[in-house]
């Protein structure tokens, strides 16, 4: 299931002209690094939550691929619509994925991540799988698709216990699109980030 996840994703973002492979070492590094920033910044207590906050997801944004994530997430969607449309789909949901992300991140309870193992995945990806040790509960089974693009590794998807985060969010906005259409969508974000910005 974790491979035809990874497998339906890497298809949709096959690229036009051949590209380098990603470094399966490069792509442990990148993970375990950004782990390990995540952390830290999370246990520093000597500055606010807000401050926290704040630089929890300046990581967060520059380690997704989000605007790749974001075009999977609406489908044929972003092939009909306007340069408009498009444009204000990005930024809002730009602003929407990295608070998904930074909430999931700021739940860290004293966690750790192991690095188990870095595979090339198709032509051009790496997958990074780990196990996210959590003391008196379960582990978690994390695998990362990761993209080296110009020397810049992003994060492309993230499966937790076989479940694909781009997938379940791709799911949910083509709920959304069938009902009420793209401008369904791009409306429910508005009220989101709206949201987000009156609670910060």
């Amino acid at each position: 299931m974790i491979r035809l996840c990874i497998a339906f994703f890497v298809f949709f973002l096959l690229p036009a002209v051949a590209s380098a492979q990603t470094d399966p070492g490069a792509a442990s590094k990148f993970i375990s690094e950004l782990s390990d920033k995540a952390v830290t910044i999370l246990r520093d207590q000597s500055v606010s939550l807000e401050a926290r906050e704040d630089k929890l997801r300046k990581i967060v944004s520059e380690s997704l691929d989000i605007e790749t994530i974001g075009k999977f997430a609406i489908d044929k969607s972003w092939e009909r619509a306007t340069q408009d449309e498009r444009d204000e789909y990005l930024e809002l949901f730009s602003t929407y994925i990295l608070q998904i992300y930074t909430q999931r991140l700021g739940g860290y309870t004293g966690q750790t991540l192991k690095i188990d193992n870095s595979t090339a995945y198709k032509d051009r990806d790496a997958v990074v799988q780990t196990t996210i040790i959590q003391e008196g509960s379960d582990n978690m089974d994390v695998k990362w698709l990761v993209r080296d693009s110009d020397n810049d590794i992003r994060i492309l998807d993230v499966i937790v216990d076989g479940k694909s985060l781009a997938l379940a969010q791709r799911k949910e906005f083509a709920n959304i699109i069938a009902r009420d259409k793209l401008s369904g969508l791009i409306n429910l974000l508005r009220l989101k980030v709206s949201k987000y910005s009156a609670q910060s």
